[in-house]
């Protein structure tokens, strides 16, 4: 019984401890990737305004999960696009083009597992002499949720690699690589 009694003290203040913790950290993520295109950004603007263009340059695709589905809302590009997806591996979701410029890029809300977690992201242009730095940007606010600021901790490091993919992906598709 005394065994018993040390481990919950044990694993309540570790558990106490993770929480005190956790308001010390980051309530705030954000993830940033960018490439250079040798393209202007009216030659970008079509693969990234219209959702149904991203699975043939994003990282998410149904190479990588074979369960995946998307569907589609709204109009075709632009602001009020909607992309839906379902997926073992990448869970469930929703990206809705907020703003659409040809001179700045696309910017668009994300909401995961049925609105649990909200990002807003972007793809931005930039000058590059004769090309386009691509800027691809997603943050987010974690609150106070101590599990959500543990996470945020990592969210760079599994997600930076896909916004890499799939820029890469991108500039051969647009530079016709």
């Amino acid at each position: 019984m005394k065994i018993l009694k040390n481990v919950l003290v044990f694993l309540l203040v570790v558990v106490a401890g993770a929480l005190v913790i956790s308001q010390f950290l980051p309530d705030h993520y954000r993830v940033e990737r960018s490439i250079v295109i040798d393209a202007r950004p009216e030659q970008i603007q079509p693969w990234i305004s219209n959702l149904k263009k991203w699975p043939e340059w994003s990282a998410w695709t149904v190479a990588k999960d074979a369960s995946l589905q998307y569907s589609y809302e709204g109009p075709e590009e632009g602001a009020g696009a909607v992309s839906k997806w379902e997926s073992k591996k990448f869970g469930q979701g929703q990206m809705t083009v907020v703003g659409s410029d040809v001179a700045k890029g696309v910017t668009f809300d994300l909401s995961f597992e049925h609105g649990k977690f909200i990002s807003r992201g972007s793809l931005a242009y930039a000058p590059a002499g004769s090309a386009t730095k691509l800027i691809w940007t997603m943050e987010g606010n974690l609150n106070r949720n101590p599990l959500n600021r543990f996470f945020g901790l990592i969210m760079d490091k599994m997600t930076g690699p896909d916004f890499e993919e799939g820029l890469k992906n991108l500039k051969a598709k647009v530079e016709h690589k």
